[in-house]
């Protein structure tokens, strides 16, 4: 059985995860610890603990429960005030983390209680703060400060970093080693992405394994972190993080077919569909084509504070043509 390892966060990792569940692999999601917005921003500030929000949708992308058991770890509470935005998942983490004593057991019994399938990792376990310096000297310190700009969100980030410093787990690591294929992305390309490239060991792990790296590209630009950005703009940023010529295949969405009005609605927060201008200027990396674009548009979710992608892959479509890529 084919061992993939996904890294990443947020939506763009859930649906990834959501592609594979049905499909005879070993999955390992290793997951970025840098979230800070949100429900999040409770957990550190306010319990202490590690950030939980990319853990639990990992969970319920690959649990084999009831939907009801998986709705609710989706549950987001949007009445009355104190606990409004904060999600039943994250909280039901929190009080395991609290009796179990860690917040790895934690993910350990919260996944055998889902019947998830495969593991879930955080890819490094110290309390860090993500920082970013645009190409006009500032430095933004925070992952929601960064993913939610409050500065001039058309500036290009020139390096990322974690303060202080952060680095595998040995699991992490060895999960990346074993692995026969790895997949980055989608997901905000910065925050989400290149977040776990910046943790210590990550690339070196990568460089290490004989797995074919998988790159899936993003469908929309990001204000703040990848304004107006092409498809070779994402790879001139990411390569200063980790050698280009290590990533065996990229995947583009060539549907252009998108939900109705949704469009519109990205282009009044200064995001627009990502151009395809990859031609042969990735020698070594395989470029496929496929038509990968959900033809709904994601609902936001009541209660929550926080911008969410509402164009995204369609997990069905996903998987077929990930299968394809990876073998079964």
């Amino acid at each position: 059985m084919k061992k993939v390892v996904v890294i990443g966060g947020g939506t763009g990792t859930y649906t990834v995860l959501l592609s594979l569940r049905h499909k005879p692999y070993e999955i390992t999601a290793l997951l970025t610890m840098v979230d800070d917005g949100g429900s999040n921003k409770v957990l550190r500030d306010e319990f202490g603990l590690l950030p939980t929000s990319g853990v639990r949708l990992a969970m319920v992308a690959l649990s084999s429960r009831p939907s009801l058991l998986r709705e609710l770890f989706l549950y987001r509470y949007h009445k009355g005030q104190g606990i409004s935005g904060m999600t039943f998942g994250n909280l039901f983490l929190a009080a395991v983390a609290d009796i179990a004593g860690s917040q790895e057991k934690a993910i350990e019994q919260t996944s055998e209680i889902l019947k998830v399938k495969g593991k879930i990792l955080p890819i490094s376990h110290e309390d860090v703060r993500l920082v970013a310096q645009y190409e006009n000297g500032l430095e933004v310190v925070g992952e929601h400060q960064i993913d939610e700009p409050e500065h001039d969100g058309k500036l290009r980030i020139k390096k990322l970093f974690t303060r202080p410093a952060a680095t595998i787990t040995e699991k992490a690591r060895e999960e990346i080693l074993n692995a026969d294929a790895i997949i980055l992305g989608p997901g905000d390309f910065y925050t989400n992405t290149i977040a776990n490239l910046v943790v210590s060991g990550v690339v070196d792990a990568l460089l290490e394994s004989k797995a074919q790296i998988i790159f899936i590209m993003n469908l929309m630009t990001k204000y703040g972190e990848a304004y107006n950005y092409r498809a070779s703009t994402y790879f001139e940023d990411l390569a200063q993080y980790m050698p280009i010529a290590r990533i065996n295949t990229v995947l583009l969405n060539n549907d252009k077919k998108f939900p109705p009005g949704a469009v519109g609605k990205y282009e009044d927060e200064n995001s627009i569909p990502v151009e395809d201008d990859l031609d042969n200027n990735l020698p070594g990396t395989k470029i496929i084509r496929a038509p990968v674009l959900s033809r709904k548009e994601a609902e936001p979710q009541k209660g929550d504070a926080l911008k969410r992608s509402m164009i995204r892959h369609d997990y069905k479509k996903l998987a077929k043509v990930l299968g394809e890529i990876i073998g079964e």
